[in-house]
Protein backbone atom coordinates (compact mmCIF):
# COMPACT_ATOMS: atom_id res chain seq x y z
CA UNK A 1 0.00 0.00 0.00
CA UNK A 2 2.79 2.43 0.77
CA UNK A 3 4.26 2.51 -2.77
CA UNK A 4 0.78 3.32 -4.16
CA UNK A 5 0.32 6.19 -1.71
CA UNK A 6 3.78 7.51 -2.57
CA UNK A 7 2.90 7.36 -6.28
CA UNK A 8 -0.34 9.29 -5.71
CA UNK A 9 1.47 12.01 -3.81
CA UNK A 10 4.06 12.25 -6.59
CA UNK A 11 1.34 12.79 -9.19
CA UNK A 12 -0.36 15.40 -6.99
CA UNK A 13 2.95 17.23 -6.52
CA UNK A 14 3.55 17.21 -10.27
CA UNK A 15 0.12 18.78 -10.92
CA UNK A 16 0.73 21.52 -8.31
CA UNK A 17 4.14 22.34 -9.81
CA UNK A 18 2.68 22.51 -13.34
CA UNK A 19 -0.05 24.93 -12.14
CA UNK A 20 2.49 27.16 -10.44
CA UNK A 21 4.53 27.36 -13.66
CA UNK A 22 1.54 28.31 -15.84
CA UNK A 23 1.60 31.92 -17.07
CA UNK A 24 -0.67 34.24 -15.08
CA UNK A 25 -3.10 36.30 -17.25
CA UNK A 26 -2.06 39.94 -17.23
CA UNK A 27 -4.48 42.82 -17.10
CA UNK A 28 -4.35 45.70 -19.58
CA UNK A 29 -2.03 48.44 -18.52
CA UNK A 30 -3.71 51.13 -16.46
CA UNK A 31 -4.86 54.02 -18.65
CA UNK A 32 -4.45 52.05 -21.90
CA UNK A 33 -6.98 53.20 -24.47
CA UNK A 34 -9.31 50.65 -26.02
CA UNK A 35 -9.13 50.28 -29.77
CA UNK A 36 -12.47 50.41 -31.61
CA UNK A 37 -13.56 47.26 -33.39
CA UNK A 38 -15.08 49.20 -36.27
CA UNK A 39 -14.25 52.68 -37.61
CA UNK A 40 -17.19 54.28 -39.41
CA UNK A 41 -17.21 57.40 -41.61
CA UNK A 42 -20.53 59.26 -41.51
CA UNK A 43 -21.36 62.44 -43.47
CA UNK A 44 -24.19 64.97 -43.49
CA UNK A 45 -25.31 67.33 -46.25
CA UNK A 46 -28.01 70.00 -46.52
CA UNK A 47 -29.58 69.63 -49.97
CA UNK A 48 -31.59 72.84 -49.45
CA UNK A 49 -28.42 74.83 -50.17
CA UNK A 50 -28.40 73.48 -53.74
CA UNK A 51 -30.11 76.13 -55.87
CA UNK A 52 -29.74 74.51 -59.31
CA UNK A 53 -31.79 72.06 -61.34
CA UNK A 54 -30.42 68.65 -60.40
CA UNK A 55 -28.67 66.70 -63.14
CA UNK A 56 -27.05 63.29 -63.07
CA UNK A 57 -23.58 64.84 -63.39
CA UNK A 58 -24.10 66.60 -60.03
CA UNK A 59 -24.74 63.26 -58.36
CA UNK A 60 -21.68 61.77 -60.09
CA UNK A 61 -19.45 64.56 -58.75
CA UNK A 62 -20.83 64.09 -55.23
CA UNK A 63 -20.26 60.35 -55.46
CA UNK A 64 -16.58 60.92 -56.34
CA UNK A 65 -16.16 62.98 -53.16
CA UNK A 66 -17.98 60.38 -51.05
CA UNK A 67 -15.65 57.67 -52.36
CA UNK A 68 -12.55 59.83 -51.75
CA UNK A 69 -13.66 60.47 -48.17
CA UNK A 70 -14.57 56.78 -47.71
CA UNK A 71 -18.08 57.68 -46.56
CA UNK A 72 -20.17 54.68 -45.51
CA UNK A 73 -23.29 56.44 -44.20
CA UNK A 74 -24.71 59.72 -45.55
CA UNK A 75 -27.54 61.80 -44.05
CA UNK A 76 -29.14 64.43 -46.30
CA UNK A 77 -31.66 67.07 -45.28
CA UNK A 78 -34.16 69.04 -47.39
CA UNK A 79 -34.12 66.84 -50.49
CA UNK A 80 -36.45 67.89 -53.32
CA UNK A 81 -38.02 65.17 -55.47
CA UNK A 82 -40.58 65.00 -58.29
CA UNK A 83 -41.97 61.44 -58.10
CA UNK A 84 -43.24 60.09 -61.39
CA UNK A 85 -41.73 62.94 -63.45
CA UNK A 86 -39.24 61.27 -65.80
CA UNK A 87 -37.74 64.58 -66.95
CA UNK A 88 -36.37 65.31 -63.44
CA UNK A 89 -33.37 63.54 -61.93
CA UNK A 90 -34.23 61.87 -58.63
CA UNK A 91 -31.42 62.37 -56.10
CA UNK A 92 -32.37 59.41 -53.90
CA UNK A 93 -32.80 56.86 -56.69
CA UNK A 94 -29.72 57.89 -58.68
CA UNK A 95 -27.34 58.07 -55.71
CA UNK A 96 -28.60 54.75 -54.29
CA UNK A 97 -28.17 53.03 -57.65
CA UNK A 98 -24.75 54.44 -58.54
CA UNK A 99 -23.27 53.92 -55.05
CA UNK A 100 -25.00 50.54 -54.62
CA UNK A 101 -26.24 51.73 -51.22
CA UNK A 102 -29.42 51.17 -49.25
CA UNK A 103 -31.56 54.26 -48.74
CA UNK A 104 -34.43 55.47 -46.58
CA UNK A 105 -36.54 58.57 -47.26
CA UNK A 106 -38.87 60.45 -44.93
CA UNK A 107 -41.34 62.85 -46.52
CA UNK A 108 -41.94 66.26 -44.93
CA UNK A 109 -44.16 67.90 -47.54
CA UNK A 110 -45.77 67.10 -50.91
CA UNK A 111 -47.35 69.93 -52.91
CA UNK A 112 -48.49 69.41 -56.50
CA UNK A 113 -45.99 66.62 -57.07
CA UNK A 114 -43.04 68.47 -55.49
CA UNK A 115 -41.87 66.39 -52.55
CA UNK A 116 -39.42 67.45 -49.85
CA UNK A 117 -37.89 65.31 -47.14
CA UNK A 118 -34.82 63.86 -45.48
CA UNK A 119 -32.85 60.75 -46.36
CA UNK A 120 -30.19 58.38 -45.07
CA UNK A 121 -27.95 56.33 -47.38
CA UNK A 122 -25.88 53.42 -46.09
CA UNK A 123 -23.42 50.83 -47.35
CA UNK A 124 -24.51 48.76 -44.32
CA UNK A 125 -27.92 47.04 -44.07
CA UNK A 126 -30.82 49.24 -42.98
CA UNK A 127 -32.84 47.45 -40.33
CA UNK A 128 -35.79 49.83 -39.91
CA UNK A 129 -36.88 53.45 -40.27
CA UNK A 130 -39.41 55.89 -38.82
CA UNK A 131 -40.34 59.45 -39.83
CA UNK A 132 -40.75 61.48 -36.61
CA UNK A 133 -42.91 64.57 -37.13
CA UNK A 134 -43.27 67.46 -34.68
CA UNK A 135 -47.03 68.16 -34.64
CA UNK A 136 -47.05 68.98 -30.93
CA UNK A 137 -44.48 71.76 -31.35
CA UNK A 138 -46.29 75.07 -31.92
CA UNK A 139 -43.63 76.56 -34.20
CA UNK A 140 -43.45 73.44 -36.40
CA UNK A 141 -45.18 73.22 -39.76
CA UNK A 142 -43.89 70.37 -41.97
CA UNK A 143 -40.50 69.61 -40.40
CA UNK A 144 -39.54 66.07 -39.38
CA UNK A 145 -36.68 63.82 -38.38
CA UNK A 146 -35.99 60.57 -40.21
CA UNK A 147 -34.75 57.85 -37.82
CA UNK A 148 -32.86 54.99 -39.46
CA UNK A 149 -31.42 51.91 -37.73
CA UNK A 150 -28.28 50.55 -39.39
CA UNK A 151 -26.63 47.20 -38.76
CA UNK A 152 -22.99 48.23 -38.32
CA UNK A 153 -21.77 44.71 -37.63
CA UNK A 154 -20.94 44.62 -33.92
CA UNK A 155 -23.97 46.72 -32.97
CA UNK A 156 -26.87 48.71 -34.43
CA UNK A 157 -26.50 52.45 -34.90
CA UNK A 158 -29.31 54.99 -35.20
CA UNK A 159 -28.76 57.83 -37.66
CA UNK A 160 -31.20 60.75 -37.65
CA UNK A 161 -31.50 63.21 -40.56
CA UNK A 162 -33.73 66.06 -39.46
CA UNK A 163 -35.04 69.54 -40.18
CA UNK A 164 -36.00 71.66 -37.17
CA UNK A 165 -38.56 74.51 -37.32
CA UNK A 166 -36.37 77.59 -37.93
CA UNK A 167 -38.64 79.87 -35.88
CA UNK A 168 -38.88 77.54 -32.89
CA UNK A 169 -37.50 78.64 -29.54
CA UNK A 170 -34.46 76.88 -28.11
CA UNK A 171 -36.71 74.96 -25.70
CA UNK A 172 -38.95 73.81 -28.58
CA UNK A 173 -35.93 72.74 -30.61
CA UNK A 174 -34.69 70.74 -27.65
CA UNK A 175 -38.06 68.94 -27.48
CA UNK A 176 -37.73 68.07 -31.18
CA UNK A 177 -34.17 66.93 -30.59
CA UNK A 178 -35.20 64.65 -27.74
CA UNK A 179 -38.00 63.18 -29.87
CA UNK A 180 -35.61 62.47 -32.72
CA UNK A 181 -33.04 60.92 -30.37
CA UNK A 182 -35.62 58.45 -29.00
CA UNK A 183 -36.26 56.03 -31.88
CA UNK A 184 -39.74 54.48 -31.96
CA UNK A 185 -38.48 51.12 -33.22
CA UNK A 186 -35.59 50.59 -30.78
CA UNK A 187 -36.53 52.04 -27.41
CA UNK A 188 -33.42 50.89 -25.55
CA UNK A 189 -30.90 52.12 -28.10
CA UNK A 190 -28.75 55.04 -27.02
CA UNK A 191 -26.23 54.88 -29.85
CA UNK A 192 -27.55 57.75 -31.94
CA UNK A 193 -26.00 60.19 -34.43
CA UNK A 194 -28.17 63.26 -35.12
CA UNK A 195 -27.61 65.58 -38.09
CA UNK A 196 -29.35 68.68 -39.44
CA UNK A 197 -30.00 72.31 -38.46
CA UNK A 198 -29.51 71.58 -34.77
CA UNK A 199 -29.37 74.15 -31.95
CA UNK A 200 -26.15 74.75 -30.09
CA UNK A 201 -26.69 73.43 -26.57
CA UNK A 202 -24.42 75.93 -24.86
CA UNK A 203 -24.17 75.82 -21.07
CA UNK A 204 -27.77 76.74 -20.19
CA UNK A 205 -29.20 73.32 -21.05
CA UNK A 206 -28.00 70.01 -19.66
CA UNK A 207 -25.78 68.16 -22.10
CA UNK A 208 -25.92 64.82 -20.29
CA UNK A 209 -27.78 63.23 -23.20
CA UNK A 210 -25.94 64.80 -26.13
CA UNK A 211 -22.38 65.58 -27.18
CA UNK A 212 -21.85 68.27 -29.78
CA UNK A 213 -19.27 68.00 -32.52
CA UNK A 214 -17.80 71.50 -32.02
CA UNK A 215 -16.56 71.95 -35.60
CA UNK A 216 -20.13 71.95 -36.88
CA UNK A 217 -22.01 73.85 -34.16
CA UNK A 218 -21.07 77.43 -35.09
CA UNK A 219 -23.97 79.20 -36.78
CA UNK A 220 -23.50 80.79 -40.18
CA UNK A 221 -21.03 78.21 -41.47
CA UNK A 222 -23.53 76.50 -43.74
CA UNK A 223 -22.52 73.07 -42.45
CA UNK A 224 -25.10 70.62 -41.08
CA UNK A 225 -24.61 70.27 -37.34
CA UNK A 226 -23.80 66.88 -35.80
CA UNK A 227 -24.58 65.59 -32.32
CA UNK A 228 -23.97 62.25 -30.64
CA UNK A 229 -25.78 60.72 -27.71
CA UNK A 230 -23.38 60.30 -24.82
CA UNK A 231 -22.45 56.61 -24.89
CA UNK A 232 -19.23 54.70 -24.16
CA UNK A 233 -20.01 52.23 -26.96
CA UNK A 234 -18.81 54.69 -29.58
CA UNK A 235 -16.33 57.55 -29.71
CA UNK A 236 -15.70 60.54 -31.97
CA UNK A 237 -12.27 60.07 -33.59
CA UNK A 238 -12.17 62.92 -36.11
CA UNK A 239 -14.31 65.61 -37.77
CA UNK A 240 -13.85 67.74 -40.87
CA UNK A 241 -15.79 69.58 -43.58
CA UNK A 242 -15.48 69.11 -47.34
CA UNK A 243 -16.64 71.42 -50.12
CA UNK A 244 -19.14 70.04 -52.63
CA UNK A 245 -21.40 71.60 -55.25
CA UNK A 246 -24.29 70.90 -52.88
CA UNK A 247 -22.63 72.86 -50.07
CA UNK A 248 -20.47 71.87 -47.12
CA UNK A 249 -20.25 68.17 -46.31
CA UNK A 250 -19.83 67.48 -42.58
CA UNK A 251 -17.75 64.33 -42.03
CA UNK A 252 -17.32 62.54 -38.69
CA UNK A 253 -15.30 59.42 -37.99
CA UNK A 254 -16.61 57.21 -35.21
CA UNK A 255 -15.03 54.30 -33.42
CA UNK A 256 -17.53 51.58 -32.39
CA UNK A 257 -17.05 49.24 -29.45
CA UNK A 258 -19.01 46.18 -28.29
Amino acid sequence: MKPRIHKRYSILLLIIVSWSCSPVPTKEEAGAERKPEIILNIASLNYADFGKRLEERHVNELLKILKQEKIEVLAVQGIVRYPGLASRTDFVNVLSSKADWRSAFGEMMNISGRQTGNAVFSSYPIISQYNQTFENIKAASFEAGLQVAIDAGIRSLIVVSMQLPPKASKEEKMKCLQLAASPRFEKNSSTVVITGNLPSLGTAISTDLFTEVPQFMTTGKGIPAVMLTSNPSFKLLAARSVNTEFGKLAVVQLGLFR
